[in-house]
């Protein structure tokens, strides 16, 4: 909508401007021409001739002032120089040519209008057209010899503007739904980016776990190429064979089997009318060439793998190799300051030494001589030796007294038969700290049991238990059960079942260096489990029985080959070396000739416990195995000075792959001290303890050797 502007003032009539301009030489010609007159003003301005005029030519300039267009710029003081209309020179001289009043006044409108309207900024507007519309039909009314075309030129620029500004208004929905486009697609832009986004976490994130379980695989191939390749070392190739081929026959029965009773079923349907859709042997076979083809990408991506990862080292093995280079340079460091140190104290010692020479060659002298004078002393260090008590005991006694008081020892050991402490034992009290078997107050007796009676009590003592354990339906803390051993034993009088609770707990110390004794000592003072002994058993009781079984008429008399393939069957991953030592200790054992070994003599045992070459030897390679089950474990470990469980865990599962979920469990409640629920809570454990414990706990590799 147009804004309706104030009429522009009146122009007052224009003053005589001849006064403005100097003496012009005019041609003869122009001088003669025909005359006119401005409206308001009396000078008279001359008209060019007809001959110069071009046709068609308007000869009326109406009221409208003339004005030159370069009025505006300064002129030089030489004058100004123009054409006439006869094409003759013509020279004014003048400094500034003014601007017309009409013009001025039409541009002070314009500014005065376009302050008001606040419209001063240049970019275009409504207002500022406005005001120059207003200005341009004052200059078409004033302008009357060009009004009907000026009038016609606005009124097209009108037709103009009015169909931009219908275009406009049509384009306006079109604009706001582009807009409305624009911003839905920019939605959809950043919903895909958002989705785009999380997207990409998700895949970075199954990109981390892929890594991780990469790395786990290329750890387990390592350790399983380690153990593929020491079991390529140990194991020898005829037992291989004959192992893979045991293997496949009992397979291939299986397979037989199976499918013989497959068939019997399929015929047994077939003759009911009730056969399967899963038992289709069709569907079956597509889904025997699926497992196969499965098994083969698997194979393929295990040789690849293989092919790839085979030089990887683990990290976990360079972290452990990076920490112990570490702790190697500060030893080095360390070991360098002592030798420094040593170094002094060895020259130091050297002078010592020098002066212990020089009174060691004195003393020797004085002792020639008294050797020559005196009357020789006996060896008494070697009577411990051959005393039931042991060395250390003997030491303890004959220390610090003379040769008369310690052959009254001797004779007094020799007459008790090796029985050992004092006459009455001093009672520990009741508190918690106690065993249950010993929390008895007061002095009793000591019965001071021999060797002899130690074993035949410990026989009684361990059937009870496994008896006991068996009745419960779980297995009872061993000094619990001794108390309850021996009340039931005495008909619950206290007295007594505290004198043979604390004269076997003398007893079990003065005795604790054998093997069967030490073992009861460990459980009694909680360093041990009862695992250590039954495993010991089921060793023996294995080995009788796969004697027995080789042993077909049941004479109890087999030949050498029979009884080396008793060994194999019994012990199928001992080295070949072990088990022929355990032949040769049976023979040397029973005295006997490669084809009459009398098998059940050597379980025997004396009236002390002891048992004979054949038991003490495999006894002795279970410990060694044992030990070195163990060491391995802890080299695993090695570097952490705390054991956490999960870490303990994953070692036994790495060096012994055959072992049980259960087995695994018990092995842990040995190393950490606790029960099955508590392992989950359960702190970590030093790695010395841990190793401690699993010794006297009965731990024992489950599979093969690697």
């Amino acid at each position: 909508m147009s804004v309706k502007l104030p009429k522009i003032p009146p122009i007052e009539p224009q003053q005589n401007r001849t006064d403005n301009y100097q003496d012009v030489a005019i041609p003869q010609a122009v001088k003669t021409s025909t005359s006119y007159k401005l409206s308001g003003i009396n000078a008279k301005h001359l008209l060019p001739t007809e001959e110069s005029l071009r046709p068609n030519q308007d000869t009326n300039s109406g009221e409208i002032e003339t004005w030159p267009a370069y009025a505006s710029r300064s002129v030089s003081d030489t004058g100004l120089i123009g054409k006439s209309f006869n094409k003759d020179l013509m020279v004014v001289k003048k400094s500034v040519l003014p601007k017309p009043k009409f013009l001025s006044a039409l541009e002070t409108y314009v500014r005065k209008e376009i302050v008001q309207l606040d419209c001063t900024d240049p970019e275009p507007s409504e207002l500022r057209l406005q005001a120059y519309r207003e200005v341009f039909e004052y200059l078409i009314e004033d302008f009357k010899t060009y009004q009907p075309l000026l009038s016609q030129i606005k009124s097209e620029y009108e037709k103009m503007l009015s169909h931009h500004r219908q275009r406009i208004r049509e384009l306006e929905p079109l604009k706001a739904m582009l807009i409305t486009v624009s911003e839905q697609c920019d939605q959809k832009i950043l919903k895909i980016r958002e989705e785009e986004r999380q997207e990409i976490l998700v895949l970075r994130k199954t990109k981390m776990d892929l890594l991780k379980y990469i790395d786990n695989m290329r750890e387990k191939e390592n350790a399983l190429q380690a153990q593929v390749a020491k079991l390529q070392e140990d194991l020898a190739v005829e037992y291989k064979k004959y192992r893979n081929e045991c293997d496949m026959r009992k397979l291939l029965i299986s397979d037989m089997n199976d499918l013989r009773h497959q068939q019997e079923d399929l015929k047994r349907a077939a003759g009911q009318g009730i056969i399967d859709a899963d038992d289709d042997p069709i569907r079956l076979k597509l889904a025997l060439k699926v497992a196969k083809d499965d098994l083969t990408r698997q194979a393929n991506e295990l040789t690849r793998i293989q092919a790839d990862y085979g030089d990887v080292v683990p990290r976990r093995d360079f972290q452990m190799l990076e920490a112990k280079h570490v702790e190697l340079e500060e030893k080095h460091k360390q070991l360098v300051s002592d030798f420094q140190g040593l170094k002094e104290e060895h020259d130091t010692l050297l002078d010592v030494h020098k002066q212990v020479l020089e009174q060691r060659d004195e003393f020797y002298t004085e002792a020639e001589t008294l050797r020559r004078s005196a009357t020789p002393r006996p060896q008494w260090s070697k009577c411990g030796e051959i005393v039931p008590a042991g060395p250390d005991h003997w030491h303890e006694t004959t220390s610090g007294k003379r040769s008369a008081e310690i052959l009254e020892a001797l004779l007094n050991e020799f007459q008790s038969g090796g029985a050992l402490g004092p006459d009455s034992l001093d009672g520990r009290g009741t508190g918690d700290d106690v065993p249950k078997f010993l929390r008895f107050e007061g002095s009793f007796k000591n019965r001071k049991f021999k060797k002899s009676e130690l074993s035949i009590l410990l026989k009684d003592i361990w059937a009870r238990k496994v008896q006991s354990d068996a009745e419960r339906g779980s297995r009872e803390k061993m000094t619990d059960f001794l108390h309850s051993f021996f009340m039931e034993r005495y008909g619950n009088h206290e007295e007594m079942a505290a004198e043979w609770g604390y004269s076997l707990f003398e007893a079990l110390n003065n005795f604790k260096d054998e093997p069967h004794v030490n073992v009861l000592w460990n459980v009694v003072n909680d360093e041990g489990t009862e695992d250590l002994h039954y495993h010991q058993m089921d060793t023996i009781k294995n080995v009788m029985v796969e004697l027995q079984n080789v042993d077909d008429e049941k004479t109890g008399h087999i030949s050498e080959g029979l009884f080396i393939n008793a060994m194999h069957s019994a012990f199928p991953f001992k080295s070949e070396a072990s088990k022929e030592a355990l032949v040769a200790a049976a023979l040397e054992e029973l005295e006997a000739s490669a084809e009459n070994i009398e098998y059940n003599a050597l379980f025997t045992e004396d009236e002390e416990g002891h048992t004979g070459p054949f038991l003490n030897l495999l006894r002795t390679q279970g410990d060694e195995e044992r030990d070195t089950y163990i060491e391995e474990i802890m080299k695993q470990l090695e570097g952490m000075e705390q054991v956490p469980v999960n870490e303990l865990r994953s070692t036994l599962m790495m060096i012994d792959p055959v072992i049980n979920q259960e087995q695994i469990v018990n092995y842990l409640q040995i190393a950490y001290k606790c029960t099955s629920p508590e392992l989950q809570d359960a702190e970590p454990c030093d790695n010395k303890i841990i190793q401690e414990r699993m010794k006297n706990g009965g731990v024992h590799r489950v599979g093969a050797v690697y």
